[in-house]
This record gives structure tokens, sequence and C-alpha cells, in this order.
């Protein structure tokens, strides 16, 4: 073998192998269980009163509202077809009811963080079944699906509360990856008894979610390290980044859809938010919420949030 040959090939395979590396690093960094991961819940750096103040109300709403759910709630465990344990806590009416709603997370997060969420719509009248997502909570796995895996999870637990009520009526609800994974789901073949749809801040795609989060984290060109990682992620977890897409879901469902978003939303940017509006194929509706950032739409106007909740719902749940 020629020596030119011979430094072509090692030239190769270090770039293969300095390229699996940072592909697993970025995966591992953004996608696996634990504390490391882009920070969602920060605000802009540039504002202080106002925003500084509804990031504290959301810390303490967090916590109280986490008691809460933890006091009034009890799990839910299931085995997936691929042998995952997942978790959810279920939050039964005072009063028999036939209405149900699924509560999704968002990214890091847990079912305990939907507290607040579970509560409000505890009033309404609805058994609230609030999910752990893969890597999340007390569902195992070592990487979270960014909405992909874990629709397939959501899908169990209708069957769930149908094996239980067969005449249930079911809405979903979802903040952030929650958003995108109760889209994702609602083309995914749901049972007719899943009714309508509740989506805040949710992600077009995750290739598009975690474009912006390396930009506005990292400083740098975005779609090499995403090629690398996508590609990583589809032999390590079965989907890749632009597959986990909620815009594709949307402009094949037909379950009715409550589109949610703040205005100054720092994560997801308000064109991910028009593109899906415009994409849905069923009926529709919206709700933007001047000046919330993200994940933050029900603590700028809590009572006008649940109101319009309350109100889309009831348009298809009796």
């Amino acid at each position: 073998m020629k020596k030119s040959t011979k430094i072509i090939i090692t030239t190769v395979a270090a770039v293969a192998a300095v390229s699996a590396v940072a592909a697993k690093f970025f995966c591992d960094y953004a996608l696996k269980s634990g504390k490391n991961g882009f920070r969602v819940d920060m605000l802009p750096q540039n504002t202080k009163k106002e925003p500084d103040k509804m990031r504290d109300i959301l810390k303490e709403r967090t916590k109280e509202y986490t008691e809460w759910l933890k006091e009034n709630s009890e799990d839910v465990f299931l085995l997936t077809k691929d042998g995952v344990k997942v978790h959810a806590v279920l939050c039964k009416t005072a009063k028999t009811s036939r209405k149900y709603i699924i509560m999704c997370h968002g990214y890091k997060g847990n079912a305990y963080n939907l507290g607040f969420q579970a509560y409000n719509f505890n009033k309404m009248g609805y058994n609230v079944l609030a999910i752990d997502g893969r890597a999340s909570g007390r569902t195992e796995g070592s990487y979270i699906g960014m909405g992909y895996l874990e629709k397939s999870d959501l899908k169990g637990y209708v069957n769930f509360i149908l094996a239980r009520d067969p005449q249930a009526q079911i809405a979903l609800y979802g903040i952030s990856m929650g958003a995108a994974e109760v889209m994702m789901a609602s083309a995914d073949g749901l049972p007719q008894n899943v009714k309508a749809v509740i989506e805040d801040s949710g992600f077009t795609n995750a290739w598009d979610a975690l474009k912006h989060q390396v930009r506005e984290t990292f400083h740098i060109l975005p779609e090499p390290m995403l090629f690398l990682a996508s590609l990583y992620a589809k032999i390590r977890l079965g989907f890749d980044f632009k597959q986990a897409s909620a815009v594709e879901a949307v402009k094949k469902t037909n379950i009715p859809i409550l589109f949610i978003q703040g205005t100054k939303d720092c994560c997801i940017p308000f064109a991910m938010f028009d593109t899906l509006y415009k994409s849905c194929a069923s009926e529709k509706e919206v709700y933007v919420v001047e000046g919330a950032d993200h994940m933050q739409c029900d603590v700028a106007d809590p009572e006008k949030y649940y109101q319009t909740a309350e109100r889309f719902l009831n348009k298809y749940i009796k």
C-alpha cells in the first residue's frame, strides 16, 4: 500500500472517530437524562424586573403544586412494547367523571412540573393523567426522545384509560417538548375517544428546535453538529431529529388543536408557531399571549388561559 493511500485512510478514520465522539457528546448533552442540557427555563439576560418576577412566580408555583399533585394522585406504571417501564400519575375528580386529560411535560421536566395545570384541569372536571417522558421522572431510559419516542407511550396511556372506561372522552395537553409530543401523537392513529389537543409552546421538529438552541447557546453554525448527532440518534435511539416532526403530524391530523404561544418566547421562535398553525389540517384555534416567554403563557394571565382552554375543550368534550 502506498504511503499516500495510508495517509488518506488514516485521516478518514481519524475524522470518522472524531465525528462519532462529537455526535455522542452532543446527544449525551442534549438528550441524556440528568441536569446537563439546554436551559429552556432561562429568560433573556437583557431584561430585569417583569421577567424576573414571572420566573419567580413560576418557580414558587411549581413547588407548591408539585406537592398538591403528589398528595392528590396515584402512581400508574406501564410496560411498553420495547420493554421500557413508564410512569404517570393519575389525579381523579371528586365526582365520577368520564372526562380525561393526558398531560405531557417539557424538555428535561417531569410529570410533577405540571401540578398547576393538573389542578386547573381537575377543577374543570377532568381526571388528569400526567406522564413522565422517557428518561424523566420515574420513567426508565437513558435518553429523552424529543416527543417522538414518547408519543407511543402516550398512546399506551390512552389505551390504559379506555381499558378502565371504554366511554371515556380524552383530551391531550402538552407544553414545550410535551406539546410536540401531543401533536405527533394526534396523527398516530389514536382512538376516536381522543377529542381535542392543546399545545403550548411546541416546536416544529426536533431539528429546528435544537438548531435554534445550538445557535443561541454556543454561537456556532449548527448544521454540521446536528447532522452528525441526528445520525447518531438514528442509530442509537431509532429516530433522527427531522423525523421527530410535529409539523408533519399536524398536516395529517383530524383532531382539533388549540395552539398557544407567547410573543416573547426565547426558545421557540414565533415563526415556528406560525408554521404549525398554518400547517394544521384539522379544526384549530389560536391563543397568543402578548409578552409571555417560553412556558409562561399561563403565568402571564392564568385566568384567561384556563378560560380559553375550557371553552375550547367544551366544544368537543361534553
